[in-house]
C-alpha cells in the first residue's frame, strides 16, 4: 500500500507552526547577520552574506503581519533558485522535516479574502495549505509569493 505523503520543512514564528515544501528549500542556517537596506519595506530584514553569496533576508513575522520579534537570534531558510532569486526568510526556530499524509492536507481559502485575478497580492495569499495534525495545525506557506508581497509594499509606498 503506497502512501501519498508531503514533506515540509517546519519552523516557528510567534509561537505558530509553519512549513514550506521541502523541495523548495536549499539550506537552513544560523547565520543571520543582516545588513539593513535603506528605504526597504519593513518586511525586508536586509542582506546576508553566506559563504560569499549574498541573499536577501525577509522577516517572516513582518511578512505575515505578526508583531516583530524582540529576540535577536533567528534562523534563515534559504530557498532554491526555482522559488526566486537568492532570498530566504528569517524564522524564530527551525523544526523538523515533517511527513504529512495527503488526507491531512487541506487547501487554504481565506473566508472573505478570495483573490481576484490581477489584484495585488495580500499577506494572506502566502498561505497555501493547512495540515490538521494530532498536536496542532501546520500552516503551509507558498514561498514563491513572498517576494510579491514585497513588490506590493514597494508599489503601495511609491
Amino acid at each position: 500500500m503506497q502512501h501519498n505523503n508531503h514533506l515540509y520543512c517546519t519552523f516557528r514564528a510567534a509561537d505558530r507552526w509553519y512549513g514550506v515544501p521541502i523541495e523548495d528549500v536549499k539550506e537552513v542556517t544560523a547565520e543571520t547577520t543582516c545588513t539593513r537596506i535603506p528605504h526597504a519595506p519593513e518586511e525586508v530584514a536586509g542582506y546576508v552574506n553566506i559563504r560569499g553569496h549574498i541573499f536577501l533576508a525577509l522577516d517572516l513575522r513582518r511578512l505575515l503581519g505578526i508583531e516583530a520579534n524582540a529576540a535577536t537570534e533567528n534562523r534563515l531558510i534559504i530557498f532554491k533558485q526555482a522559488v526566486g532569486p537568492a532570498f530566504g526568510v528569517l524564522v524564530d526556530e527551525i523544526g523538523d522535516i515533517v511527513s504529512v499524509d495527503a488526507s491531512q492536507v487541506e487547501p487554504f481559502h481565506a473566508a472573505g479574502h478570495e483573490a481576484i485575478a490581477g489584484e495585488p497580492i495580500r499577506r494572506v495569499d502566502v498561505i497555501d495549505k493547512v495540515c490538521r495534525l494530532p498536536a496542532e495545525l501546520l500552516v503551509v506557506l507558498e514561498p514563491r509569493k513572498f517576494l510579491r508581497v514585497i513588490e506590493h509594499s514597494l508599489s503601495a509606498a511609491g
